[in-house]
């Protein structure tokens, strides 16, 4: 019986055809699994470049397009559509197995002898036959892969064909254009080589094999399809069906791609075997999370029966998409994960050992602070000073005591104190706490800390072999102590991910002074963006760029270097306008042209603001007045009703629409009004 592999792009075209098509594929798809030769199937060979191409009919007007192998049995599926359009799509294009790589690759060949021509001539490189390769002729000056010579270019993956137009480059921009020509293993690597990278550098940093380190140095054979459908690099597009239920899952939701494809550098992570905790960070979109799922999934696998992997989160929003997706992920071993927020998860251990936890509202908080208060009658200092004296040193070092405050790490606060001042604060403090105690309730910084310290007194059982945790940029040093404490040092206990850029919540911790020592290669980064187009990134980029971030461990992150999209689209607008009025007539226009001039679903719109309260009070009746239904997102935006989206810049985080409008971007909402906020530190943290 064949074996059929479905690349990344079948299941994108598959997706975008009426169901009732979807169900004559699936059975074309079935009836060719068994037997390819039938004559129901008109298997056939078309005109196009490579002559690997083949289609099979899917009832009357369809057509899937099929990579005949060049031997063995395995067929490749990689479009289906019309007619005629499946035909277009297949004409120009090549699907090989690159020599240099053993990658299956799909790349386009347009008019001109092997180069895109619009690339080619605006690059300033006339299109001729493919090129003849002389491996030591480097790039000349002026051109972006200056100093590279081709050995190099064709080492990453540039097809032979593409050669002319890369080394034609004169600017990152001009890259954008060529990466939908070009294999994605190329354009990773190209990225970083045009980032600054050097070719050991970038062999690093993707994980590939240097060709001193393979033991067969022979090219790879072109021939071999079901060879390079085993290599990380192929099957992050190419996934081999193992049956017919592996089929209908994969079918079942063509566009939940993350389920299926994993980039290599991600597969990398995913089966790590780390002799301790390992952290991972990336950037927003690059699939930090979907990581952090294979790896809990993949863990899971080898649990013992009385164990269990905990995927922790800081936010329950998250914990609970996490929940629905690993449902979606995993089969048996989705019973021997553990998914919750980390505070809930430390409130219910506390429960379940007799305590009372009650989390006070924030008027709460201000009656206990005012009390609080009385202890400073002169007002030393402001309030929110003390505020954020609480929340940064005494709750995120687990202070409890006056010596403990009087030595504590204060870096970063902005305001010196004194050892006298010191104490004057510490009165207030301590004054706060025990106005919070008397009244019966406990911050979540209380329940984390006592949370670890049952743990550590040995009066609970351990009963994780590992942890994954997600967002971790935004977790105390506190929420990392327990952490430390749920699982016992060892090979892969603790997989940690986050990214500074994303830090909406706190100031950052150290891992290495929670006990966390990912020093080394247990320390990656992921810079392939999947879900932000490059036009978006770069705006983004160009507006982080010189700001200094962390690696969570008392480091600093270079994390835009090599930092990439792989999609391309329209570029942000920015459209100021004079007054409320002018504003609301402009989003009302968008809403307008998005939902009845492209025909698009509400639920694909979303309309972002700074705060809830100008969400509730301006764009919710602006828009509803309008005659279009609203959904305000605050938990799990898939289950929410038809109407446009409306979400707080914190909620939409990890969150993707195709059309997103950020409303009320002025003074005093974005950044937030400081004045409520006591030094420098504060202020830059909002």
């Amino acid at each position: 019986m064949p074996q059929v592999a479905l690349s990344s792009d079948f299941l994108k075209a598959f997706a975008q055809i009426p169901r009732n098509k979807q169900k004559v594929v699936r059975e074309a798809l079935e009836k060719f699994k068994r037997d390819p030769t039938t004559a129901a199937q008109n298997y056939e060979k078309i005109h196009t470049l490579d002559d690997k191409v083949r289609t099979i009919r899917c009832g009357i007007d369809y057509r899937a397009v099929v990579i005949h192998p060049p031997q063995g049995d395995v067929h490749l599926f990689v479009w289906v559509d019309h007619h005629d359009e499946a035909m277009d799509w297949a004409r120009k294009k090549r699907f090989e197995v690159n020599k240099h790589t053993g990658t299956l690759q799909v790349y386009e060949v347009l008019d001109g002898g092997g180069v895109p021509t619009d690339a080619a001539t605006e690059l300033g490189e006339r299109p001729s036959a493919p090129v003849e390769t002389v491996e030591a002729e480097r790039v000349p000056p002026g051109r972006l892969f200056a100093g590279h010579d081709n050995a190099t270019l064709l080492l990453f993956g540039v097809p032979e064909p593409l050669l002319i137009a890369v080394r034609a480059l004169r600017e990152e921009a001009d890259l954008d254009g060529l990466v939908p020509y070009l294999p994605e293993e190329a354009a990773d690597a190209l990225y970083l080589l045009a980032a600054g990278y050097s070719p050991d550098e970038t062999i690093d940093e993707l994980d590939r094999a240097k060709p001193a380190q393979r033991v067969d140095k022979a090219e790879f054979d072109p021939d071999d399809f079901a060879a390079a459908l085993e290599r990380p690099g192929t099957q992050q597009r190419f996934t081999v069906v193992a049956d017919d239920h592996e089929l209908a899952e994969i079918l079942n939701a063509p566009l939940a791609q993350w389920r299926v494809f994993l980039h290599p550098s991600q597969r990398k992570l995913v089966e790590m075997k780390s002799t301790g905790a390992a952290r991972v960070l990336g950037g927003a979109g690059t699939g930090k999370t979907v990581v952090a799922m294979h790896r809990a999934r993949h863990l899971a696998k080898s649990c013992p029966p009385d164990k269990k992997v905990l995927f922790t989160t800081f936010t329950r929003n998250l914990a609970a998409d996490i929940q629905a997706q690993l449902t979606t992920l995993c089969r048996d071993e989705g019973a021997r994960i553990e998914v919750v927020n980390l505070h809930a998860w430390a409130a219910a251990l506390l429960q379940s050992r007799g305590s009372k936890v009650r989390t006070p509202t924030r008027e709460q908080q201000l009656d206990a602070w005012a009390e609080a208060m009385s202890h400073d009658p002169q007002e030393t200092f402001r309030e929110s000073f003390y505020r954020s004296e609480w929340n940064d040193v005494v709750q995120a070092q687990g202070i409890l005591e006056e010596a403990a405050y009087l030595r504590a790490r204060r870096a970063g606060r902005g305001t010196r104190l004194s050892r006298q001042q010191r104490k004057l604060v510490w009165e207030v403090l301590s004054a706060y706490r025990r106005a919070l105690q008397r009244r019966g309730f406990m911050e979540p910084a209380d329940v984390i800390r006592e949370a670890r310290l049952l743990i550590e007194s040995g009066k609970v059982p351990l009963r994780y072999v590992a942890v994954v945790a997600d967002e971790v940029q935004d977790f105390s040093e506190a929420d990392l102590r327990l952490l430390r404490a749920l699982v016992p040092e060892g090979p892969g206990d603790l997989f940690l991910v986050g990214d500074a850029h994303q830090r909406i919540y706190g100031r950052g911790s150290s891992l290495s002074r929670c006990g966390i020592n990912v020093r080394g290669l247990r320390s990656r980064r992921l810079r392939l963006n999947y879900r932000t187009t490059q036009n978006i990134r770069n705006w983004a980029v160009s507006v982080l760029r010189g700001v200094s971030v962390d690696d969570l461990d008392e480091g600093t992150d270079d994390a835009l270097r090599g930092y990439h999209s792989l999609r391309s689209g329209e570029p942000p607008r920015i459209e100021p306008q004079r007054t409320e009025r002018d504003e609301a007539a402009l989003i009302l226009a968008q809403v307008e042209h998005w939902s009845k001039v492209q025909g698009r679903p509400l639920a694909e719109l979303c309309l972002v603001a700074r705060t809830n309260a100008l969400l509730r009070n301006r764009y919710a009746p602006l828009i509803e007045n309008a005659g279009y239904p609203v959904q305000h997102v605050q938990t799990d935006e898939s289950t929410l009703g038809d109407g446009v989206r409306l979400a707080t810049m914190h909620r939409v985080k990890g969150l993707e629409f195709p059309c997103v409008l950020v409303a009320g971007v002025h003074r005093g909402t974005v950044p937030l009004e400081l004045r409520d906020y006591p030094d420098d530190a504060a202020r830059q943290a909002h």
